[in-house]
């Protein structure tokens, strides 16, 4: 059975931070140690925390809750902050850039409350546009000579070069394929930064949407562009969860938040599934997702049976596309066994809260968790 006890604790901790962070945070050294001596919490009460509920039903409630809106908004703000400084410089340099967040702090699917933030830098001229063009005189031919995988490249240099110099206090790790990492010094985030450049699709030159416009990131290892859609992901994701009330965003923080508490041997196994996984399988739950806001409660059961048939039915599994159509979910044979630790994960959520909720019961019956109200 599941120490629903220890998980609120660990929830609370990833959303608010340890209780002794935000003492020592708020008061002068002295006073703080002796507020941890006593006990004292001055972290605020959410709105799961006050469910007169059993702890399994609390912690599941909580688990599907977005986290704390000014907290997100740090996150928000830091990584602009960051992307803005080093975009300043880059024109300074003569480079055509722009930002855009993206990733799960832009969706609100992060889970932790000092989230990192994802911020892309991307090239606005020239940009790669798809064959044939829609509308050739939308387009100029471009003035750099440069290719534009070494235009990408020089932004990724040049900004490995003014980080440092921008934010001197700021651990700036340059090691990454894809992405830069600051830490630590003046900032209150983690930030990646993301250099790419446009990728002008058939479907954005009909449409002038920039949800159907895509982006090639630069890889540094290989000095090669990989093409993503994020904000095609982001508007699917979006609107799939405004049709069912916001419960597409509960189910994928639920199942984050449940990896991030597994123990250490099945969670290394359990991400092998991204977060971008994560959101592919709960958008492909649909109209599973059809529940009252008052019976949430009964997701863990939706979701408990739709990874027991993408693990049973192979087909089903091995078609199962991301939102966005640009590949197949389980692409690779660690995300099968990656979904074999979640199923047997959401199997023992499920019978744990029903032990909760009928303690003398020896048979699992789903209904109980499907009609239960909140």
């Amino acid at each position: 059975m599941i120490d629903f006890e220890k998980r609120l604790t660990s929830l609370k901790e990833r959303r608010q931070g340890s209780r002794e962070r935000a003492i020592f945070e708020s008061m002068d050294s002295m006073t703080a140690t002796n507020a941890i001596h006593r006990g004292f919490d001055i972290r605020e009460k959410e709105a799961f925390e006050n469910l007169r509920e059993s702890a399994g039903v609390k912690y599941t409630i909580g688990a599907m809750a977005p986290v704390e809106e000014k907290s997100t908004q740090i996150s928000i703000d830091e990584g602009n902050r960051v992307a803005e400084s080093l975009i300043r410089s880059l024109n300074n340099l003569g480079e055509s850039v722009i930002t855009r967040l993206q990733g799960s702090v832009a969706l609100d699917i992060h889970i932790k409350g000092h989230s990192d933030v994802d911020m892309l830098i991307i090239v606005t001229n020239p940009v790669n546009v798809e064959q044939p063009q829609i509308v050739p005189s939308l387009y100029t031919e471009a003035t750099d000579p440069r290719s534009l995988v070494n235009i990408a490249k020089d932004i990724r240099y040049k900004s490995e070069a003014i980080l440092p110099n921008n934010f001197p206090r700021v651990d700036v790790d340059c090691s990454g394929n894809k992405s830069i990492a600051l830490s630590g010094g003046s900032l209150k985030r983690k930030v990646d930064i993301v250099p790419a450049v446009w990728f002008d699709s058939i479907k954005y030159q009909q449409s002038s949407d920039e949800s159907e416009r895509g982006i090639k990131i630069y890889n540094k290892k290989d000095h090669e562009l990989i093409l993503n859609f994020p904000f095609t992901h982001i508007k699917l994701i979006n609107e799939r969860d405004q049709r069912y009330q916001g419960n597409l965003k509960c189910v994928i923080r639920l199942m984050k938040n449940m990896i991030a508490d597994m123990p250490e041997g099945k969670k290394q196994i359990a991400k092998k599934l991204s977060s971008y996984d994560l959101a592919s399988i709960a958008y492909d739950m649909d109209m599973s997702l059809s529940v009252a806001s008052y019976m949430r409660l009964g997701l863990v059961e939706k979701i408990r049976s739709h990874l027991f048939t993408l693990l049973a039915v192979k087909v089903y599994r091995e078609n199962l596309d991301v939102p966005d159509k640009s590949r197949k979910v389980f692409d690779h044979d660690s995300k099968v066994k990656a979904l074999e630790v979640l199923e047997k994960e959401f199997s023992d959520l499920a019978l744990s809260i029903y032990k909760e909720l009928n303690p003398y019961s020896e048979n699992y019956d789903s209904s109980v968790i499907l009609s239960k109200s909140i």
